[in-house]
């Protein structure tokens, strides 16, 4: 079981209160990647909802030449990663590689769903929040779209 902390709360967690927190966490499992290892490629079975507690994550894509990727985003703690891990039978958008030392904190389909069941107003806090992030996120990738074009 991963432990409550206040640091916790303020890196990842600001969106809940403090006992939605701790139930969350009773959920959720502490996982750790070296610098320069791959947590998944493109088109990995998507299990499970990771965030960010500290380190660095590459996302990277295909650029259509070859085998050659380009990064595409560089998340810092905080940031929810692999948002479709929440889907059941979906599968993984893009390759992510750890560019530093990195721990995250891995919510499964399975766990998530077990929360929609115990606790639907937290499952719904949570959903609405990340919403909001993957809009943002879309709105900022759109926005450098079009200087490109």
């Amino acid at each position: 079981m991963i432990e409550y902390s206040a640091a916790l709360q303020e890196c990842c967690f600001k969106f809940l209160e403090k006992a939605e927190t701790e139930t969350l966490l009773t959920v959720m499992e502490k996982v750790s990647f070296g610098a320069g290892s791959e947590l998944f490629k493109k088109g990995d079975p998507a299990e499970c909802l990771y965030f960010l507690v500290s380190g660095r994550v590459a996302v990277q894509n295909k650029t259509g030449f070859g085998e050659r990727t380009q990064v595409i985003a560089l998340l810092d703690p905080g940031a929810p990663v692999g948002e479709k891990g929440l889907l059941s039978g979906s599968s993984r958008g893009a390759t992510l590689n750890a560019v530093k030392d990195s721990e995250l904190l891995a919510l499964s389909h399975e766990s998530f769903e077990k929360l929609v069941g115990d606790d639907p107003a937290l499952a719904i806090k949570l959903l609405k929040w990340l919403l909001k992030r993957v809009s943002l996120r879309l709105e900022k990738n759109s926005e450098r779209l079009v200087h490109v074009l």
